[in-house]
Formats: C-alpha cells, sequence, structure tokens
C-alpha cells in the first residue's frame, strides 16, 4: 500500500511552497486595491483617455527605467493589473531567491531562510506595497536577490552555462538598480563574492597576501559585475541628468557626524520603533487582524518542521547582528547623503524604508540563535520568528486596510464629481473632512486631487490640492514647479477661477476596518452594490469663488486655458 501513496515534497520545495502561500495570504489586500496614490496619478493612466506626460522621467527626474516601466505598463491598457503584477513578482521571486541563496550557501537551514524571507518581504515599516508606480520599487528590491541567486549559481558553473549566467546576473543585477538605493546591497553581494574567492584560495600565502589576490582575482574573472554600477551611475548622469526641481531636491552633499547621527535616528525610531508603536495600537483597535496573522503563523510553524540543531555558536549569534548594524547605517546613508529622511506619520514617506526588513530580519536572526542557549531550537524559532512575524503581518494587514479606505474615499468624490456639471472653475481646494474623522487618514495630496478632477471632468488644465496639506502660498510655489526645466506638472494651471469642494463623512462612512471589511462583502460575497456604498460613504458640495485663506497669484492670467 506504500507504493501507492502519493510522492511527498522534496523539504526544499515544502519550505519554498510554505513560503509563497503565506506571501500570497500576506499580501492578498494588493489584489484588490485598483487606486492610485500621489504619484501614481502623474505617470499612470487610470483609463485610456486620461492624459499624462511621463517625459519628466527621462528628462527631469532621470528614472529611465522608471520611464520604461510605467510606458509598457500604460500600453497595456490595464497599467494598475500591470503594476500589482509587477510588485507581486518582486515579492515572491525576491523571496524564493533570497531562501534559495541563503540555504544553497549554508548560510541558513531552511527554516531560518523562510523566516528570515518572511520578514524582510512582509516588512510593514514600508507602508507603499499598494502603491502602483512604486511597485518598480518593489520589483527592483526583488531582482537584486534574483541577481545574488544566479550569481550563485554561476560561481560553482562551467562553459557556456557560466557565460550565460553571468550575463543574466548583470542585466538583472542593472535593472534593480531602479531603485537607486540597491547599490548598497548589490555591494554587500560583491562582498560576498570577494569572501568565496578568498575562502578559495590557498592559506599559505598569510591574510594580507591572501586578500590581495582575492581582490585582485574578483576584479579579474567578474569585471562586468566591478564596473556595472559605474557604467549605471555614468549613463544617468549622462544621458539622463536631473535638472530643474529633481535637482534642488537631491540635495547631495557630505553630512556631518551630527547630521548622520540623528538621521539615523530618524530611520530608527521611523523604521522600527514606530511600527512596533503603531502595532500595539492596531491590535488594540482591530485585534482580528493579529488573531488572523497568529493563526496564520501558527500553521507555518506546524508545516514548517524548524530545525532541532543548534546554531547557537557566539560566532553564529554575533555575526548577523553585527550585518544587521552594518546594513542598517549603510541602507540609510544614501537618503541621508541626499538630505532625505523618513516619516511614520505619512504612508508616502515611508518610501525610502523599503530595504529595512533586512536588517530586522538579521536582529531577529540573532535572538533566534541566542534563545537556542536556553531552549529547543524548535521554540527558539517559534518565540522569535513567530512573533515577529505575527507582529510584520498584523501590521500588513492594518496598512492595507488603511491604503483602501483611502482607495475608497478618492472614488466616492470621483463618482460624485462626474455625476455633475463642471462648474466654472479650474483650480479647487478640497475641505477633506474625513481629517476628522474618528479613523486613520493622510490628507490627499495634489496629485490625487488633481488626478481624481480629470479623471471626473476630462483632461483640463487642473490644479487640486488639500486646504490642510498645503501652505497659503501654494499657488505661487506650483506656478514657479509647472514652469520649471523638467517638471512633472507642466500640465496643471494654477492661474484659473477658484471654488472649494467640501467632502464630508456621509451615512455610510465608517472607521476604515469596517469600511473595507463592508468593500470586501461586496465585492467578494456580492452582499451589495460597490456603487451603493460609495454613493453612502460621502457627502460633496462644491463653492464657487476664491479660496479663502489663500496668498493671490500676482501677474497671473485669471482665464480657463484648453487642456491638453
Amino acid at each position: 500500500m506504500s507504493s501507492l501513496s502519493p510522492p511527498s515534497l522534496s523539504p526544499s520545495l515544502r519550505a519554498i511552497t510554505i513560503l509563497i502561500v503565506v506571501l500570497l495570504f500576506a499580501h492578498a489586500p494588493m489584489l484588490l486595491n485598483d487606486g492610485l496614490f500621489m504619484d501614481d496619478w502623474l505617470v499612470l493612466k487610470p483609463r485610456p483617455d486620461y492624459f499624462v506626460d511621463i517625459d519628466f522621467l527621462l528628462n527631469g527626474a532621470g528614472h529611465p527605467i522608471f520611464y520604461s516601466y510605467d510606458t509598457f505598463a500604460n500600453w497595456t491598457g490595464v497599467p494598475v493589473v500591470a503594476m500589482v503584477s509587477l510588485a507581486l513578482a518582486g515579492i515572491v521571486f525576491g523571496a524564493v531567491c533570497l531562501m534559495s541563496t541563503a540555504t544553497r550557501l549554508d548560510l541558513l537551514d531552511r527554516a531560518e531562510a523562510v523566516g528570515f524571507a518572511l520578514i524582510v518581504w512582509t516588512y510593514p515599516g514600508y507602508q507603499l506595497w499598494a502603491g502602483k508606480a512604486n511597485a518598480v520599487y518593489v520589483f527592483s528590491f526583488g531582482l537584486l536577490f534574483v541577481g545574488a541567486w544566479l550569481l550563485t549559481l554561476a560561481f560553482s558553473a562551467v562553459g557556456l552555462r557560466r557565460m550565460l549566467l553571468r550575463v543574466l546576473a548583470s542585466l538583472v543585477f542593472l535593472l534593480s538598480f531602479a531603485l537607486n538605493s540597491t547599490i548598497v546591497l548589490y555591494a554587500i553581494v560583491m562582498f560576498g563574492l570577494f569572501v568565496a574567492i578568498w575562502r578559495s584560495g590557498d592559506a599559505a600565502h598569510g591574510f594580507v597576501r591572501r586578500t590581495w589576490f582575492a581582490a585582485w582575482r574578483c576584479v579579474l574573472r567578474y569585471p562586468e559585475l566591478v564596473v556595472l554600477p559605474l557604467v549605471y551611475w555614468g549613463t544617468l548622469n549622462i544621458g539622463f541628468k536631473r535638472i530643474g526641481v529633481y535637482a534642488q531636491h537631491y540635495n547631495a552633499h557630505f553630512p556631518t557626524l551630527g547630521e548622520l547621527v540623528r538621521g539615523w535616528s530618524a530611520f530608527f525610531l521611523t523604521g522600527y520603533r514606530d511600527v512596533l508603536a503603531h502595532a500595539i495600537r492596531a491590535a488594540i483597535q482591530v485585534p482580528a487582524l493579529f488573531i488572523a496573522a497568529a493563526v496564520l503563523v501558527g500553521i507555518v510553524l506546524l508545516l514548517l518542521r524548524p530545525d532541532t540543531k543548534s546554531t547557537a555558536s557566539r560566532s553564529a549569534i554575533t555575526t548577523p547582528l553585527a550585518l544587521a548594524v552594518v546594513l542598517f547605517l549603510a541602507l540609510s546613508s544614501p537618503y541621508l547623503i541626499a538630505g532625505l529622511r523618513p516619516s511614520s506619520t505619512h504612508f508616502y514617506e515611508s518610501r525610502h524604508l523599503l530595504m529595512l526588513g533586512v536588517p530586522l530580519a538579521l536582529t531577529l536572526l540573532a535572538f533566534k540563535r541566542l534563545a537556542e542557549r536556553w531552549t529547543h531550537p524548535g521554540a527558539a524559532f517559534a518565540a522569535i520568528f513567530g512573533a515577529g512575524l505575527i507582529v510584520s503581518i498584523g501590521m500588513l494587514w492594518s496598512d492595507y486596510v488603511f491604503m483602501q479606505a483611502r482607495t475608497l474615499k478618492q472614488q466616492a468624490l470621483a463618482r460624485d464629481l462626474a455625476g455633475r456639471v463642471q462648474p466654472a472653475a479650474t483650480v479647487y481646494a478640497l475641505d477633506d473632512g474625513f481629517f476628522d474623522y474618528p479613523s486613520r487618514h493622510v490628507p490627499f495630496g495634489l496629485a490625487e486631487v488633481t488626478g481624481v478632477l480629470r479623471l471626473a471632468w476630462g483632461n483640463q488644465p487642473f490644479f487640486g490640492f488639500a486646504l490642510r496639506a498645503e501652505r497659503p502660498d501654494v499657488l505661487r510655489r506650483m506656478d514657479e514647479a509647472r514652469r520649471a526645466p523638467g517638471s512633472a506638472f507642466h500640465h496643471f494651471d494654477p492661474t484659473g477661477p477658484q471654488a472649494t469642494i467640501s467632502l464630508q463623512p456621509g451615512p455610510g462612512a465608517a472607521p476604515n476596518h469596517v469600511l473595507v471589511r463592508k468593500y470586501y462583502a461586496c465585492r467578494l460575497l456580492a452582499r451589495c452594490d460597490v456603487a451603493e456604498l460609495l454613493a453612502q460613504l460621502a457627502e460633496v458640495t462644491i463653492k464657487l469663488g476664491p479660496i479663502a485663506g489663500l496668498l493671490p497669484l500676482d501677474g497671473a492670467s485669471k482665464s480657463v486655458t484648453p487642456g491638453r
């Protein structure tokens, strides 16, 4: 009878299957979120007749790879689907290659590798997982690990296979540089390559000579990988140089020690302390999300069967902990050099934190191995990685709920405006009443408000902004920005007639988690109509006339110019 039993999965395939299934569960809300956020409105077309001018990515912002992805997404006619697919591909392939590389190099056992990859790819400090244009960030991050896996295969390959793997790895690494800060992780990969060559050297040469030979052989054997970041940066600075507002935005300089310390402190507080504090509050307010996360993690622990062999040696504990500190400092440094810092209060300002899941995973790995000194390895894994994953996935879902609720509020506004005759105005201030509603909300950005106006009333030179998000000189600043070379705002016109839109919670308004639960019930279970849900969500009124509290735009024309 045993010969008739279905074959069981190999341990490696079993671990990969568990990893993929958990990641798909963790990021499932991304599949239902078809909204655009912040700068998404500047580069993606929510419908075929919606006008976007993404030349600024080439001729202003210096992002040719971003330009290629966004152009392709718009060409498909379903850019939201294209970008969601891109993000999910980055998450899945990046996680699988990270796990495979770590186990192939015997750095982690299978359970550790799965737990490590899950922490990296569910890190909730990065709140923009549902962002569409920022899917390029996620995909680029994933490509870095795909490249590392290909390089690992190439290291032990020979002949034509070795050459093809190296060419493919170089191409993948090059595309991963679309997220510029991945070059820091690329440097870590190259250091790992150097260590591998160093270990294969002759120990009789002595440390200094052996190190010199290893460095020289690394350059001679892999010249394409050594020059790759230089070629990339040279191409950007020569062919796609940043100009105008983008040259000013990246305030590149050598920070002082005090600036570095303050910057690193901001990254630590935003990337870790605030995440934990927000998770505690979210668990108190919406415990169901964290209970569901605990059930999912419990199933993972039962299926994964952590290794019973202890890895609690001193070096096995100190090495990942030291590497976590080094990586944290290194990954945040490019942003500090550019004068940028993250914020946990605005989801868009978390975009600098995507890769900080790696130092977190290394720290948990060190703590897990330390706990093995006092308990069974399986118990240590469950206590450290299990608890970490519950917090991470629970908070990740909480952020997805927030982003979905934001999408619904935008859609409610767009639906209401589309049902109206356009007033005689092209400059609109949004008085957003959801800011005072007792559920998390961030004022809409000017790209979001302007995008909703153009979605509702067509491709006209609208300029819209949220009153509470902008200063009184917003018209002047936008007029300067749209005239700057390489600007993304050439089709924004702050000189036209003005009006104020009042967006207030309607009879169907509810806290984010309740609202999103109703939306899921409508969309997945057909228990209600989504259009009716949106109609009840908000009440919209429009008042024509000058916007109160704004500084006038001196010398600007008051006529309405035709849209492009």
